[in-house]
Parts: structure tokens; sequence; C-alpha cells
């Protein structure tokens, strides 16, 4: 792909993200991964790693991604496309929104993203246990029949889910911490 395709391919992407990053993922693994841009696996590595570095997981797959396809342009200019959309909605929306935040269509536009957004974020959890709960990727559309062929849970991380759950939801332990004792914890196991 050439660093203009980038930069389009992902400014179409900053367009699609209302939800936050984590919306981004059904449209990475569809257009990226089954287009062959990335393996599987490489997206999994890429989603563990955007976990522990800074910046959002959308922006740091499009600099990867960049990258892969075009070195150091290819990464700037996707990684600027991804973020153009955003910045210049931000900028309309805080023009327009407050004076017609109370019109008929900004209320049903913002009710009709909430569970939208709900929707991309239970299908990135899905695309995330097909990662690192499953030992396949999720067959998706037979998933969502009630299929579970060919699909085998990866024992090792049921711990580990319960363990950062917990760790998260009744401990003050900051969350890099948590996921750095996950991941020892992986090493051990999987030994």
């Amino acid at each position: 792909m050439t660093p203009v395709m980038l930069y389009l391919h992902f400014a179409l992407y900053g367009f699609l993200c209302f939800g936050g990053g984590y919306m981004l993922i059904p449209f990475i693994t569809a257009d990226l991964v089954n287009g062959g841009y990335l393996s599987q696996g490489e997206f999994a590595n890429l989603s563990s790693i955007a976990q522990i570095t800074p910046g959002p997981i959308g922006l740091n797959t499009a600099t990867y991604v960049g990258y892969l396809q075009s070195g150091v342009p290819g990464s700037l200019l996707a990684s600027l496309g991804l973020v153009t959309p955003a910045f210049l909605m931000v900028i309309m929306a805080l023009k327009l929104l407050k004076r017609y935040e109370n019109t008929v269509f900004i209320k049903g536009f913002l009710v009709g993203m909430k569970p939208a957004s709900l929707g991309f974020t239970c299908a990135a959890l899905l695309i995330f246990m097909g990662m690192s709960l499953f030992t396949t990727p999720l067959p998706l559309g037979e998933w969502l029949k009630g299929v579970f062929t060919a699909v085998e849970i990866r024992w090792c991380a049921l711990p580990i889910i319960v363990v950062s759950v917990i760790l998260l939801k009744k401990t003050k332990i900051p969350f890099p911490l948590v996921l750095l004792l996950c991941a020892v914890m992986g090493a051990f196991l999987l030994k």
C-alpha cells in the first residue's frame, strides 16, 4: 500500500472511530488481517504490545502497519490519517454541538452512536477472545450461529483472566503492573 493509500485508509478508520480505539478492532481485523496486510499472530502481538505502550491501539496499529507497508513515511501518513478526522470532528463538534445540542437530529445521532459503539466493542471482545482464550481465531460467523467446532480453549489463559479481573477490581494495583504480572504468569504457565 502506498503512503497516500495508507493515509486515506486510516482516515476512513478515523471517521469510524466514535467509541474509542477498540471500535476499530473489527475494522482492522476485517481489512488488515483478512486483507493480508497483517497475520493474525502479528495483530495479536501488536494488540498486546499496544496495551503496554502509550497511545491508543488505533494509533499504534496505524504506525505499525504504515511502517510495514512503506517505512517511516508510511507510518507517519497512516498515523496522521487516523487522527485527522478526529481532529476535524472535535473542532466541528465544539463549534456546532452547543448550538444544536437540543435538536432532534443531534439527540438521535448521539443516542444511536452509543449502542453502535457498544456493539463494536463487543465485537472487539470476541476478536480478543479468539486471540487469547482460544487456540484458533473464533470463526465469528459460525460462533454467532452457536457452532463451536474446531475451537479449543487455551486453559492457561483462564487463570490469567481471573487474576487480572480480580486485581483490577479488588486492589489498587496500577494497570501496567497488573499487565506485567499477568505477562509473567503467562510465561510460567506456558512452560
